[in-house]
């Protein structure tokens, strides 16, 4: 109970930041008139206000650079406050950035009291011919966007047809307009109230880790049913052994009562405990039948040696 009163008004601080973001105006004020009544201090939250007037700052700097026809500071300001990702990442913006550059390259013919300063105006055609061929030129098959690309080499745009929407007494607020419109909304954006970034991050978190998981399970069935298979192995194996030790153990029995182990015997016994690798060699490289293969000794006995895990020798008697 104790943590919960010593973080109560953090808490209570961040759910007026998201109501204000989120604009329910008739909550917040219910909510926050309910927590004055019942003495819960409300938290401002840190670096709230400052973001607002820093980011209106911002604006206003923009939309000034904008009126005054000022190319390098605007494209500072808009290159420093604009995220690469929203400038390179989504089209509004990439073509917004166009128009804005056509703006200023043609400020001077639209706005300069009497004959524009040679020199200026070439520095801003310049200056728009650039981006044209750098970052510009990502627009270059946009049907919308090709005709300007010939603005740099057209003596007098002003009377050329193609370029007439641009002269407009109404073209200059209009774009202004979308540009207002947009900052607004990327500033609003980038003041994301700090409960929604909490649930984000904790749902990202999440989401990681379900695939950490996912990702381990699927590894576990994997050596599962790799281990799986060698113990099914192991068990065939297993019965095999057994199986051919009690015929080995029944077949020495005989022996005793004097029924012969032919090599046939012998060698299927082999193939049966050594099937991975008989089948493979032995077959091709000991041949039981062969003269010299089973050694006669005295008394017609035959000597089996078993393999190099099998440490006794044993005669047995054929015919």
């Amino acid at each position: 109970m104790g943590d919960i009163l010593a973080h109560e008004s953090e808490l209570l601080g961040l759910v007026k930041e998201y109501l204000d973001f989120a604009e329910f105006e008739d909550t917040l004020k219910t909510f926050s008139k309910e927590c004055k009544i019942k003495g819960k201090p409300l938290c401002k939250t840190v670096g709230g206000s400052f973001r607002d007037s820093k980011s209106l700052t911002i604006q206003k700097d923009l939309v000034a650079a904008f009126d005054n026809g000022d190319q390098k500071v605007f494209f500072d300001l808009w290159e420093e406050h604009i995220s690469s990702s929203i400038r390179d990442g989504d089209s509004f913006a990439q073509k917004l950035e166009f128009y804005l550059h056509i703006h200023f390259a043609i400020y001077l013919l639209k706005y300069s009291v009497g004959r524009p300063d040679k020199e200026e105006l070439d520095e801003k055609i310049s200056y728009f011919k650039t981006y044209l061929e750098t970052k510009g030129a990502a627009l270059s098959q946009t049907t919308e966007f090709l005709p300007f690309y010939a603005l740099p080499f057209v003596p007098n745009p002003m009377v050329h047809p193609s370029f007439k929407e641009l002269f407009q007494d109404s073209w200059t607020p209009e774009l202004k307009l979308k540009l207002i419109k947009f900052l607004a909304l990327i500033s609003k954006a980038s003041n994301t109230p700090k409960l929604l970034t909490i649930y984000k991050e904790n749902g990202q978190s999440n989401k990681e880790i379900l695939q950490q998981l996912h990702q381990q399970l699927v590894e576990a069935e994997r050596r599962s049913v790799t281990y799986l298979k060698r113990y099914n192995k192991i068990q065939a194996d297993y019965h095999n052994l057994i199986g051919v030790t009690a015929e080995l153990v029944d077949s020495l029995e005989a022996t005793v009562s004097g029924k012969m182990i032919t090599p046939e015997y012998l060698q299927s016994v082999c193939v049966r405990l050594f099937s991975n690798q008989m089948r493979q060699s032995l077959a091709h490289s000991v041949d039981f039948t062969r003269p010299g293969t089973v050694r006669l000794c005295a008394q017609g006995r035959v000597p089996v040696v078993y393999p190099p895990k099998f440490k006794k020798n044993v005669t047995l008697k054929i015919a």
